[in-house]
């Protein structure tokens, strides 16, 4: 999975682009679909969108195939849409939406058998001040179990959504070194007997800001209470690649334990280990 996303990637970064500023300047008005950069991106989340591709080991798996290998891909997409207030990352008020579609893809089969989906949609509206930020967003997630899966077990699947509002802040705490918090409430939950508070957290130390070929680390914490507030933790040790299209490119080595964050096995435990590709475009 990850090697299909290669190719793309690689074609891309061959083609280059305007830098975003000079095109807002010719194609309209600076506060219409402003600088992508001002809408920010956390590491580590593994339902956060980004385009992805990664090769998953898994000791603990929540589906039927047990302990083995799979895949999983991510399409996605970021879009500023409306500068409210101020005119770059240093002092600006904007609003957007992220949309991205999550898939697992089980090896444990010569057939490749798609297992589960997941989808996500949002609107954030998000205030900038350089490396500090605070998020209001509404937020869907939703959850469709592959077919394959299902004929092969006989399992029908679960109803799985949420539409909900979350608040996101970070902050710089030292140089290289962001830290946040996050608070979730669903509104409307699928299965109906759902309870609806998340909180988040997490960090990531970045020394050279992105620079090329320099590592970073990133850990996020996540507890639902339908989950009963047992803890998923994400940790990430990556290097930075070269930009694709002027967006930052990254491989990773990423360390995934507690509930699963795929929607049709929600609650069920999961341990993983998974080597990726990602990109925020």
């Amino acid at each position: 999975m990850v090697l299909a996303l290669v190719p793309s990637l690689a074609l891309a970064w061959a083609g280059g682009s305007a830098p975003v500023a000079a095109q807002a300047a010719d194609d309209g008005p600076g506060w219409l679909f402003p600088a992508r950069d001002l809408l920010p991106d956390l590491l580590a989340g593994p339902r956060d969108p980004a385009v992805r591709g990664q090769l998953v080991q898994a000791w603990e798996d929540p589906t039927r195939y047990g302990a083995g290998t799979s895949g999983e891909v991510s399409l996605a997409a970021t879009l500023p849409l409306l500068l409210l207030a101020g005119e770059g990352v240093d002092d600006a008020l904007v609003v957007g939406v992220e949309a991205a579609a999550f898939a697992r893809f089980s090896f444990e089969r010569v057939e490749r058998e798609l297992v589960n989906t997941d989808w996500v949609f949002a609107v954030p509206l998000v205030w900038r001040r350089g490396d500090h930020w605070l998020r209001l967003r509404y937020y869907h997630a939703s959850s469709h179990l592959g077919d394959e899966y299902a004929r092969r077990f006989g399992e029908a699947g679960i109803n799985f959504s949420r539409d909900a509002v979350d608040l996101t802040a970070r902050v710089r705490a030292g140089p290289g070194v962001g830290v946040y918090g996050a608070v979730f409430w669903a509104a409307n939950v699928h299965p109906e007997a759902a309870r609806r508070w998340r909180v988040r957290g997490g960090v990531e130390v970045d020394p050279s800001r992105g620079g090329l070929w320099r590592p970073y680390l990133a850990a996020d914490a996540q507890l639902d209470q339908d989950e009963g507030w047992d803890p998923r933790l994400a940790a990430q040790l990556g290097v930075w690649l070269p930009a694709v299209h002027r967006r930052p490119l990254r491989l990773a080595l990423e360390l995934l334990q507690g509930p699963s964050p795929m929607g049709q096995f929600h609650g069920r435990p999961t341990g993983q280990l998974a080597l990726a590709l990602i990109w925020n475009p």
